[in-house]
């Protein structure tokens, strides 16, 4: 999808920011995200909406490939990319010591008050740093919690989802939970605000003692005009001709959750359907191993296609050709808050889908009428997308309720409102205390 990304940069670019209440405020960004950006919502909600509202950015990610330091400026935006090259020896230890030179430089700069807002996404303990540094120069710092990081790391250890030694594993969970105490009595009581992604998370986050004005739910959405059906060309590709579809969407495809929509398939296939899995994203190596080797003993290799990562307008290309659309997500702790942006991908291009049982997703399927929700198997899967494949008319109704409600409900343009007015109230709140730190008129020769 990077090409996507430098358009929409090239564009933003060329635009004239638009004079609204966050013209001339500059924010410092850290994420752990990669850069070129890819992911939805820093592509669409900062690069597009809030830097055309007036917002800077300059931003701190991670360089996708090697290359030297340096800042890039595009416009509104700026972005500080320490060294990378993995080819050298010990390529990813360098890097990762200059990656934590430049935000410790970034750090003084917030502390010196370069900055008007300070944002940091996902990354919990330089949230400490960021906001001690906010405290210092009285910026605002907020923590953005699209994800919970550290449950996550902690999972992937105690139950070996990522392939690791016993060494790394035990230090992973020893990193996890130290890092989650700090993170819930430190970094986030000295974070000015803190935006989760769900309800669900601020319950969550709510329970380990934040007070629960203090957080914001900003979901996954997308940005209609980008995501328009009618804007987007469908695949044609021979392999899908006279064969029912389904496709299943993700940044990284990852065996653990598409092992559910390749039993799906196979339990379509056994039912007597001609069908095809499409899955749309980058695979590893090793994934593809695993699925290849998942697909053979399912025997139905032949019926799955790999299209890689995608330029966005492709990808959407091929979830428009599918009949049906499929979103298995996790219930366990670190992804029941999640708000799943494919599901939402889905609806904006009008087809039905079938997802398993999670808070987010029942609430969006149930409250747009666009599929049907079922329990966490690839034959509950199955067995509901054999209900849209047993009636195409019905299924076609479904999904053109889709677009509607995302609309309404999960366009970036109705969420970059609400982001831009807990920036405005933490900046109003940060000049009011400034004026009343100031000396009054004449105050200081009283009794004189």
């Amino acid at each position: 999808m990077t090409s996507l990304v430098m358009k929409a940069e090239a564009e933003a670019s060329e635009r004239v920011p638009a004079q609204g209440p966050l013209a001339g405020a500059r924010m410092l960004f850290v994420a752990p995200d990669d850069y070129p950006a890819f992911r939805v919502d820093l592509v669409e909600l900062f690069s597009n909406h809030l830097v055309g509202r007036g917002l800077k950015i300059d931003w701190s990610l991670r360089p996708f490939q090697d290359g030297p330091a340096r800042v890039d400026e595009r416009g509104a935006e700026r972005f500080h990319v320490a060294r990378r090259q993995m080819s050298g020896k010990f390529g990813a230890l360098r890097y990762r010591m200059a990656e934590n030179w430049l935000r410790l430089k970034l750090a003084w700069r917030a502390a010196r008050g370069d900055y008007d807002l300070i944002q940091i996404r996902d990354q919990p303990l330089w949230a400490i740093t960021y906001a001690l540094a906010g405290r210092i120069s009285g910026t605002p710092c907020l923590f953005w919690m699209s994800y919970p990081v550290l449950e996550g790391r902690l999972r992937d250890a105690l139950k070996n989802l990522v392939p690791m030694s016993w060494p790394s594993r035990l230090v992973r969970i020893v990193y996890a939970t130290v890092a989650d105490f700090l993170f819930y009595k430190v970094a986030l009581p000295l974070s000015s605000h803190v935006i989760v992604q769900s309800k669900r998370m601020r319950e969550r986050v709510g329970f380990r003692g934040i007070a629960m004005q203090k957080m914001t739910p900003i979901p996954m959405g997308v940005s209609t005009e980008r995501y328009n059906i009618a804007s987007i060309r469908a695949a044609d590709d021979p392999r899908l001709a006279g064969k029912k579809s389904m496709a299943y969407l993700c940044a990284n495809v990852v065996s653990i959750l598409t092992n559910l929509t390749v039993d799906a398939l196979a339990e379509l296939v056994a039912e007597g359907h001609d069908a095809v899995l499409v899955l749309i994203g980058a695979v590893s190596d090793f994934e593809r191993k695993r699925l290849d080797d998942r697909l053979e003993e399912l025997g139905v290799s032949d019926r799955v296609i790999f299209t890689g990562r995608l330029p966005l307008a492709e990808a959407l290309g091929w979830v428009k050709r599918a009949d049906v659309c499929l979103s298995p997500f996790m219930m366990d702790a670190a992804q029941q808050v999640a708000t799943p942006t494919k599901l939402v991908e889905y609806l904006a291009m009008g087809r039905p889908v079938v997802g398993t049982v999670h808070y987010d997703q029942n609430e969006v399927i149930h409250g747009s009428g666009t599929g049907f929700v079922t329990a966490f198997s690839g034959k509950a899967m199955a067995e509901g997308v054999a209900r849209l494949f047993a009636d195409p008319q019905k299924a076609e109704a479904m999904g053109a309720r889709g677009p509607a409600w995302v609309k309404a409900n999960r366009d970036y343009t109705h969420l970059a409102d609400v982001v831009e007015q807990i920036y405005m109230d933490l900046l109003d709140r940060q000049r009011a205390s400034m004026r009343m730190q100031q000396p009054k008129p004449g105050a200081g020769n009283a009794g004189s």
